[in-house]
């Protein structure tokens, strides 16, 4: 095994919480050793579900996690590959009626979502993921009328990674005769 480069960059995620479609938006990297990674990313929800809890208060769900990201991409020397990644997280569920107060009615939660997809190699420095996967959320228990079915999801995930990839490992670094 060798360290043959490494990545950084936006992630997008699509999913839903509760029945409600959310989009998260974070960013990640890594360090490539052969055909794996392995790195860290962080996420957080853009669309502020509001859910009214009593009669008198909107409130506002936030997710936000982090953590170990580790992925494996074969035959990265074609335009499209293969990619596969898991997340493997810790992170806070939040209700809240005021986004600008601390005092919140949260809770401590673990993710792992695993991902199956295609990579487009764009250029030597960038390339491109698009993937489905299934967030599992376990550790909800401080959330009234909330449990971790309410956060676990179908995902579908797109991936930007900026760096260097190696060198051969990209279709442009090939001669015609290399791809037969």
């Amino acid at each position: 095994a060798r360290v043959i480069g490494g990545f950084g960059g936006p992630l997008l995620e699509f999913g839903n919480i509760k029945g409600d479609y959310v989009t998260s938006v974070g960013g990640g990297g890594g360090v490539i050793i052969d055909n794996l990674f392995i790195g860290a990313y962080g996420l957080g929800s853009l669309d502020h579900l509001h859910y009214n809890i009593n009669s008198t208060d909107d409130f506002r769900m936030d997710l936000a996690h982090g953590g170990l990201w580790l992925g494996y991409t074969p035959n990265t020397f074609k335009l499209f590959h293969p990619y596969t990644s898991a997340k493997i997280g810790w992170g806070f569920a939040d209700i809240r009626n005021d986004p600008f107060t601390i005092n919140s009615n949260g809770d401590a939660i673990f993710i792992f979502t695993p991902e199956v997809g295609m990579e487009l190699n764009l250029s030597r420095f960038f390339r491109m993921s698009a993937s489905v996967g299934y967030r599992m959320v376990t550790d909800v228990d401080q959330l009234d009328g909330f449990s971790n079915s309410d956060f676990s999801s179908l995902t579908g995930q797109l991936t930007f990674r900026f760096g260097w990839f190696g060198k051969g490992r990209n279709h442009m670094d090939l001669d015609d005769h290399d791809l037969n």
